[in-house]
């Protein structure tokens, strides 16, 4: 018993993964991933065949293969699969600490008719000890199919955008950049006078946090086998385990660094350039701007003259520590 539900739960897994892969290459198409970043006009229909009726294609599959194979009585019971698939779905949101972002409302719904349509795709099926496998003999089946393709073209063109997708990343960053204040706030004020840089440093813990979440870094620290890598909440490369507090003080000693190397620029080329130091990836450089505007905006108003400030030439925003 015990062997058939470890089974399931990585036939499970083995769903999860795909159905991730999926998505990932359907991007181009409509389908819409949970991110910090964008709100993204996604599919209907994509979108709620994949995070819907992709357990019960898998189950009849599964079901298919079962009896094709001789072995019939593995199709009993599979249905776990949908259920420990939705399990792995909603725990893995919280371990990456995706739950802020995510529209809940929307995962509850195609979970129910998920589950509901795995369970009838069983009953109808799967339970009945029959060939699941396509019936050339069948061609009055072909009419059906293309009747089926039809209205999934057709419904595919309806597009929704996801209204509460802002609403949800300001609470993630908000929460993020109390997190940080909390945990290092004292650190950072102890090594940091400059507010721009002090902006940078919580922005980076914010995007650090987004990125790796606490789960991973764990999993970071655990594994460490290289001569160097970057662990910690700030990502700082280093021959030993960082922990979080460790990879912030060297992370905020690296920014003021490069702050003071890159002195004599305009305020917003200097961060740029700052951030730049930090992590050579475009890419990185740009979210780490967006998120600084999210910070000044949403989560800590604090540094909203701050973040104006870059983009004034002349202006200044210094405690003198860091210059």
């Amino acid at each position: 018993m015990m062997l058939l539900v470890l089974a399931h739960i990585f036939l499970a897994l083995v769903l999860f993964r795909l159905v991730n892969w999926l998505g990932e290459h359907a991007t181009d198409f409509g389908y819409a991933s949970t991110t910090l970043f964008e709100e993204p006009t996604e599919s209907l229909a994509l979108n709620f065949l994949i995070r819907a009726l992709a357990p019960s294609v898998y189950l009849v599959a599964l079901g298919a293969s079962a009896v094709a194979s001789g072995f019939p009585e593995l199709r009993i019971g599979v249905y776990w699969i949908a259920i420990y698939y939705y399990c792995i779905r909603g725990a893995y949101i919280f371990a990456v600490n995706m739950q802020l972002l995510v529209n809940w409302y929307r995962f509850f719904r195609h979970t129910v008719v998920g589950l509901l349509a795995a369970w009838l795709a069983y009953e109808a099926l799967i339970l009945p000890n029959r060939s699941l496998l396509p019936d050339l003999d069948a061609a009055g089946n072909e009419l059906w199919l293309a009747i089926i393709a039809f209205l999934y073209a057709a419904s595919n063109r309806v597009t929704v955008s996801d209204g509460g997708g802002a609403r949800r990343r300001n609470a993630f960053v908000k929460a993020s950049f109390d997190r940080a204040k909390k945990s290092f706030g004292e650190l950072i004020d102890g090594q940091i006078a400059d507010e721009r840089v002090k902006l940078m440093a919580y922005s980076i813990l914010v995007y650090e946090d987004y990125c790796r979440p606490p789960t991973v870094r764990l999993l970071e620290r655990l594994i460490f086998w290289r001569e160097q890598v970057t662990t910690g909440v700030m990502q700082v490369s280093s021959r030993a385990r960082l922990t979080d507090a460790e990879s912030v003080q060297l992370g905020v000693k690296k920014l003021s660094e490069s702050w003071l190397h890159h002195s004599e620029k305009e305020p917003y080329l200097r961060v740029k350039e700052t951030i730049a130091d930090y992590n050579r990836d475009d890419e990185y450089v740009w979210k780490v701007l967006d998120v600084m505007e999210l910070v000044a905006k949403r989560a800590a108003p604090e540094f909203w003259a701050v973040y104006n400030g870059l983009y004034e030439d002349n202006t200044t925003v210094d405690g003198g520590a860091s210059e």
